[in-house]
């Protein structure tokens, strides 16, 4: 069995838990694919420095679009919520001794969630 969520990021770990929870939805060994874990590169900035969305203008190449485009997601309000909410979503999903997880990190991430 394989199960994509591409769907509302605040609610990826109730869906999660009920795929997991529920051998007739998922069977055991199924997989379980979320997209958009690391959430424009924002998840890794809340992971590392607590909210993580200071900028760093020496580090900054001025002349990089994509450098550019973080910096204004940064701060982006629903940005920043979001990716704080990735962040926890993905703990929670490593501690889960139901599972075992492997994120890939391309693009905006995505999560290979295996139920034991």
């Amino acid at each position: 069995d394989i199960v994509l969520v591409d769907a509302d990021k605040t609610r990826l770990k109730e869906y999660v838990d009920i795929l997991v929870s529920n051998d007739r939805i998922l069977k055991k060994g199924g997989l379980i694919l979320v997209d958009n874990v690391l959430w424009k590169g924002l998840v890794l900035d809340a992971a590392s420095n607590g909210s993580g969305y200071e900028s760093n203008s020496e580090d900054e190449d001025e002349n990089s679009s994509t450098e550019k485009e973080r910096e204004a997601l940064r701060r982006n309000r629903r940005a920043r919520k979001l990716a704080n909410k990735m962040h926890r979503f993905n703990s929670a999903v490593v501690k889960d001794d139901r599972v075992e997880v492997l994120v890939i990190p391309i693009r905006d991430g995505l999560s290979l969630i295996r139920k034991r």
